[in-house]
């Protein structure tokens, strides 16, 4: 193939231009044929591309409402004799990262880009965190004489997007971890955030190294699970996820592959939504104290009447229960119906009032009373981490 480099009329100054993650390389490479005949750079003239008031600034994908976006206008040129152009597309990279990396996506002449692309190469590279992401970008095509492709490129520009805010907080976990490892019961199972970042969440129990696990955020599960959409899946990313059982592995979305524990023992299993990656951390204690049941008590004041939970994972803890609370409360959890082992937090009583941002902590033995408002919440509690939810429900 060769290259043709045109001197266009391009105001190049915040420019944004795109391209799309590499599942959709679908247009045709030009084939390398021998070399052919010296096309004259002169007679390549003509060719302007104009951006538009859109792409000279951050694309927010959060506020775009249109399908596309139309980021440049392209006035056609002429060719030498019995070429044609065709082939306009886009190659982008994260401007923090290699061209090495760059990716492909096909663009209208009129300069149309689906707001679809622009969203999957930002999660290509960088997940699902709501930050602007800056990309360098080429806009290239190809001249044609019969079966001769001839590279053309149009310009280097940056590109700036900050995507949308697609997913809730809530990522379910499912598999043969869990005692019904059917996609009806994923809600049972709930990750537990960070609290230093909102893209990483976490999981311990034990786990079977048998079709162990996906991820499902919960907003793709009330949409796909009746309908057994597994589009929106996290599964592994690794070439031959059956029988890799690394410690550390790829994260992908709309892989329906489990992911599989290194042995079975116990394990806290990590998700990063901004790098897409896993990780399985081996317990030191993989014999935790194990409770015959798990209880809320002190709902409405009182506390003498235990709100059972239910064992979801075969290691049995990990527990959840569907309340609705009349009124404001405090309450614990307790172990067994007794006040030998009960988990609370902070050192006095509504040292923690549930909220919709302040949804989980991490609970210690013998600390003090929650605060919940009223409302209905899927609640779930992990024995060995101390890890409590609260995830309020319509």
């Amino acid at each position: 193939m060769k290259k043709i480099f045109l001197s266009l009329m391009l105001v190049l100054a915040g420019w944004s231009l795109t391209a799309c993650d590499e599942s959709h390389n679908d247009f045709p490479e030009p084939v390398v044929y021998p070399q052919g005949e010296v096309i004259n750079m002169t007679d390549i003239t003509g060719f302007v591309a104009t951006p538009t008031a859109a792409a000279s600034s951050n694309i927010n994908l959060g506020t775009m409402t249109e399908d596309s976006i139309q980021l440049f206008t392209l006035q056609m040129g002429t060719l030498p004799e019995g070429m044609t152009f065709d082939s306009l597309r886009f190659e982008a990279w994260p401007a923090d990262k290699g061209q090495n990396l760059a990716t492909k996506a096909k663009v209208a002449a009129n300069g149309m880009i689906a707001k679809e692309d622009l969203a999957k190469l930002v999660y290509t590279f960088y997940g699902k965190k709501v930050t602007e992401r800056v990309f360098k970008a080429k806009l290239l095509a190809n001249a044609f004489k019969g079966k001769e492709a001839f590279l053309i490129e149009l310009g280097d520009f940056t590109l700036r997007i900050t995507p949308e805010e697609l997913e809730n907080p809530y990522y379910y976990i499912y598999g043969n971890v869990l005692l019904k490892s059917t996609a009806e019961e994923a809600y049972k199972a709930v990750m537990t955030p960070d609290p230093t970042s909102d893209v990483v969440y976490t999981y311990t129990s034990k786990f079977v190294s048998s079709g162990d696990i996906r991820v499902w955020n919960s907003k793709y599960w009330q949409e796909g699970y009746k309908k057994k959409d597994f589009t929106k899946l996290y599964g592994s990313g690794e070439e031959k996820p059956t029988s890799y059982k690394g410690t550390e592995g790829k994260l992908e979305q709309g892989r329906n592959a489990s992911i599989f524990s290194p042995t079975k023992e116990y394990y806290t299993f990590t998700i990063d939504l901004e790098k897409l990656t896993y990780q399985w951390v081996k317990l030191e204690d993989q014999n935790p104290a194990a409770y015959g049941v798990i209880s809320l008590i002190g709902i409405g004041g009182d506390w003498n009447t235990d709100i059972d939970m239910e064992a979801v994972d075969k290691a049995k803890h990990n527990w959840f229960v569907k309340v609705t609370i009349a009124a404001d409360t405090q309450l614990k959890f307790r172990a067994d119906h007794a006040w030998t082992t009960d988990w609370g937090f902070g050192d006095a009583d509504a040292d923690w009032t549930v909220d919709d941002d302040v949804w989980a902590k991490t609970l210690e033995m013998g600390k003090k009373n929650i605060a919940v408002p009223a409302g209905t919440y899927q609640v779930y509690f992990c024995d060995i981490t101390g890890a409590a939810h609260f995830v309020p429900t319509e």
